[in-house]
């Protein structure tokens, strides 16, 4: 029989989840149209939406790592 998750796991793979639709919903819509100027040619300026981004993504990173991590131990 396996034990249940602490609150560990789950808030951590709970913030992951959180910060990848973060990702979606608000950070993607707004480089999107950057991103396709950028592909075009054009010369913009550039967002400060990367530096979210980038920073989110770190972030996810490590709660998935947390999370799998305090999995692994449940487990062993």
């Amino acid at each position: 029989m396996i034990a249940r998750p602490g609150p560990v796991p789950t808030v951590a793979l709970g913030l992951a989840v959180l910060l990848l639709a973060a990702q979606l919903i608000g950070i993607r819509p707004r480089l999107n149209p950057r991103t396709d100027a950028v592909l075009a040619g054009a010369q913009v300026p550039r967002s400060s939406a990367h530096h979210a981004y980038v920073a989110t993504e770190v972030i996810k990173v490590v709660a998935l790592v947390v999370s799998g991590g305090a999995l692994l131990i449940l487990i062993s």
